[in-house]
């Protein structure tokens, strides 16, 4: 079949579903916001079918996997819109030090050929997605002299689009700057990876070139099982007692409706602002501190007073807010690279101008039976729903909040081999997948953040008021755990 007639097959399945779902596959661009922040990086593998030390079964190139459910909706996606970048996961390091280049690709060349998902490609296979994974052979490394600001040219990169059908889901480059120093960047599909593969990948790579250099075989332990053999499992799984319990807990909820400054567009498009927070130190103790007392964590903490901004915001007390989770309940899986997050829905319930205290208990067990039924893929609670249609908004999850207490060890390394390493903060790319979007991460005792936001519905003015509003709530809250909500706004 040609890639014409592939195109025309799949406009034809898509023409097939029911409006409800077609329109919700169309406008799902938040479903896969997780997990990773955008923002919370010795020999090449063989070719053909021979097998790859330290991976079960070999290659097994040229053969058809099923996509798990969590990569079908991502494929569908990118095949309503190939240009759109927002699923483009980047992770660039300063490398300090004389890089040898051919040892870094040879390094990537390796750990693709350990993980198959890295050398998939995703194709339609009769009416079906299909994944299939291609031969070992060398990863490219792009090379670049960039003078003065780096930042256009890691922009330029990381929203570059991938053709999920004929290209590798992964790409890095080399860019070597004017100042000594060289900058890594690297870019993956989400379909093929989330934050904790990131922290993975980032440990191999660096062991691996490390082995290059002192001319030794690289310590990598042997891989359990492979993406693919995830995506085969997933597919299997009877999920009717979840899907029954998040249809019956998401019956009647409203949409998000926080006041805008500008006409909401007829279509959703994604464009994106980004405004800075921060959390003192200070705060963050009494959090942990009225948590403890509440039986719950700081995380819960957190997204209730993120809840109760958004309604004190919107005039709700009936809302929802993603939350992402790692999807890994099973030891096997930590050491692989693959997209296994997905998004819990949480609805909260503001009704009665609880105190803190009071939400901080409801929230805990939305959550904790959440995390029971977590397993349940997101485009089907969104069919299982039957929203009405709209798609000037993302379905269901207007909101999103992510805390990143992922294992980042590797991803926040100081050195590879003989290279000092440096995060390099990647520019933001002006893209958002929801209208209100917070991600918070550890920075010295109190934590430091990022709040995106739907450019075409907010200024940067009102954003920067949004942040304030959940910065004093968390500060109030941490006080006064016994205010009501309503005496808790603010900014």
């Amino acid at each position: 079949m040609t890639g014409e007639e592939r195109r025309a097959a799949l406009l034809a399945r898509l023409a097939a579903l029911p409006p409800e779902r077609r329109e919700a596959l169309r406008a799902l661009t938040l479903a896969g916001a997780a997990s990773g922040r955008k923002a919370p990086a010795p020999a090449g593998g063989g070719a053909g079918g021979a097998a790859v030390p330290g991976v079960p079964g070999g290659t097994e190139a040229g053969r058809s996997w099923p996509l798990s459910f969590g990569q079908e909706r991502l494929w569908f996606l990118n095949r309503f819109d190939p240009a759109d970048t927002v699923y483009n996961t980047p992770w660039c390091v300063r490398l300090r030090g004389p890089v040898d280049a051919g040892a870094l690709a040879a390094a990537l060349t390796r750990v693709a050929g350990r993980h198959h998902v890295l050398r998939a490609r995703f194709r339609l296979d009769g009416d079906r997605p299909v994944q299939v994974v291609m031969p070992a052979g060398p990863v490219p490394l792009e090379a670049a002299e960039v003078a003065g600001d780096p930042a256009p040219a890691v922009v330029e990169l990381v929203n570059r689009p991938f053709d999920l059908e004929s290209d590798p889901p992964l790409r890095a480059a080399l860019m070597r700057l004017d100042d000594g120093t060289s900058l890594l960047c690297l870019v993956l599909h989400h379909i093929v990876v989330d934050g904790w593969s990131l922290d993975v990948l980032m440990r191999e790579l660096a062991e691996c070139y490390a082995a290059l250099r002192e001319r030794r075989e690289p310590a990598l332990e042997e891989l359990p099982m492979q993406y693919t053999d995830f995506a085969v499992e997933d597919r299997r799984h009877d999920r009717t007692a979840r899907l029954e319990y998040w249809t019956r807990t998401l019956a009647g909820v409203p949409v998000l409706d926080l006041p805008a400054d500008l006409p909401r567009p007829a279509r959703w498009t994604g464009r994106g602002g980004q405004e800075p927070l921060t959390v003192s130190g200070e705060t963050v103790a009494r959090l942990e501190e009225v948590a403890r007392r509440e039986r719950c964590t700081l995380f819960m903490a957190l997204v209730a007073a993120y809840q109760a901004a958004l309604g004190l915001l919107a005039g709700q007390d009936d809302l929802c807010v993603g939350v992402p989770v790692a999807g890994r309940g099973r030891t096997e899986l930590a050491p692989l690279i693959g997209y296994f997050s997905t998004t819990l829905v949480l609805r909260a319930d503001l009704s009665g101008d609880p105190a803190f205290r009071e939400l901080l208990g409801r929230t805990r067990v939305t959550l904790l039976r959440g995390l029971q039924h977590a397993d349940a893929p997101f485009e089907q609670i969104l069919g299982g729903l039957r929203l009405p249609r709209d798609l000037s908004r993302p379905p269901l999850l207007q909101a999103m909040f992510n805390l990143h207490n992922m294992p980042k060890g590797d991803l926040l390394r100081t050195s590879m081999g003989d290279l000092e390493v440096e995060v390099y903060p990647v520019p933001p790319a002006g893209r958002t997948k929801a209208e209100v979007s917070v991600d918070l991460w550890r920075a010295g005792e109190g934590l430091g953040g990022v709040l995106d936001y739907g450019c075409d519905l907010f200024t940067a003015e009102t954003a920067r008021r949004f942040a304030r509003v959940f910065t004093g709530l968390l500060e109030r809250a941490g006080t006064g755990p016994d205010l009501r909500l309503s005496e808790l706004g603010g900014g």
